[in-house]
């Protein structure tokens, strides 16, 4: 008996993104019965749903799933919504990679000043060299080595700065790796630059606080691609009014839209940005979600499971 063809069900925070993927699944895979979630309507039988930050009445109106796709890296938007029993995957990348690796890249430019000095003369119309930046002040902290993490150290390290690497377990790397307590202590004291890449879970949410920043060296400067939960922005508000941070690159937080009177927005030397550090390649999303279901129809195992009692 031929396998009964794939039967999605799109769910995201807004009606027109859940049609506009709708759309799209639908063009990648004709063949495919693909609805739309309405809360409140009977049941349409799905067995597989698409989503981002869906309604929880998902999964009791939809009893017949047998999984949930993510479209994102992080899930601590979903996890809490989704239950325990049920598989759910998220996406490894897709095209997001390369764009945190690029915003972290200029974050680190930033915080070397290696182009604002120029920014400021061009304005006043001066011409001065200046000297080169010795990267070896320079050391650069990466929390998070998945993906994501990973592609961002490598970026940089492959620049000349010093990386070090820190995640909850130890990771094989051309830099050097810590992981536990007293790694994440030792990797973030001997580094002069912060990057959050770390996915959100109860371990690490507001992990990045008045303690972790002492260990920084002083004048650091903290990078943010990562979710607002892990800051506590008192904290780094004190760490940036003290001068201990000199600066900061933030692109994701607790409230968002960041509130107009948020103090952020008053901070010279803190840039922020409206959470587009990676923003998911629809393409690529669509090939990886229907790759993996395609595999769940044969019965084989697909990647990219997170693991509820990790959030990852």
């Amino acid at each position: 008996m031929p396998l009964q063809l794939p039967h999605l069900i799109i769910a995201t925070a807004r009606p027109s993104e859940t049609t506009r993927w709708a759309d799209e699944f639908r063009k990648a895979y004709p063949d495919w019965k693909v609805d739309e979630f309405v809360a409140g309507q009977p049941s349409t039988g799905a067995t597989y749903a698409v989503v981002w930050q869906p309604d929880t009445a998902l999964f009791k109106q939809e009893p017949t799933l047998r999984a949930t796709f993510n479209l994102g890296a992080g899930v601590d938007a979903v996890a809490g919504r989704i239950p325990a029993e049920m598989p759910l995957y998220r996406l490894e990348d897709a095209g997001m990679a390369e764009q945190m690796a690029e915003y972290a890249l200029y974050g680190v430019l930033r915080a070397v000043g290696r182009f604002q000095p120029y920014e400021e003369q061009a304005r006043e119309g001066k011409w001065k060299a200046y000297r080169p930046i010795d990267r070896r002040q320079w050391p650069v902290a990466v929390l998070g080595l998945g993906a994501i993490g990973s592609k961002i150290a490598k970026v940089i390290a492959s620049l000349g700065y010093p990386v070090r690497g820190w995640s909850r377990r130890l990771h094989e790397a051309d830099f050097p790796c810590y992981a536990g307590e007293e790694g994440l202590k030792a990797c973030v004291s001997a580094s002069r630059i912060l990057v959050n890449a770390l996915p959100l879970t109860p371990q690490t949410e507001g992990l990045i606080n008045r303690d972790l920043l002492s260990n920084l060296q002083p004048g650091g400067f903290l990078i943010n691609v990562a979710r607002g939960g892990h800051l506590v922005d008192a904290d780094v508000l004190d760490a940036l009014k003290s001068g201990h941070l000199s600066g900061a690159l933030l692109d994701a937080f607790t409230q968002e839209p960041l509130p107009a009177d948020h103090p952020y927005w008053g901070i010279p030397s803190v840039m922020v940005t409206p959470h587009i550090s990676g923003i998911t390649v629809r393409e690529l999303a669509l090939e990886q979600i229907g790759s993996r279901i395609e595999l769940l129809q044969q019965g084989k195992p697909a990647a990219g499971r997170v693991d509820h009692s990790q959030g990852y």
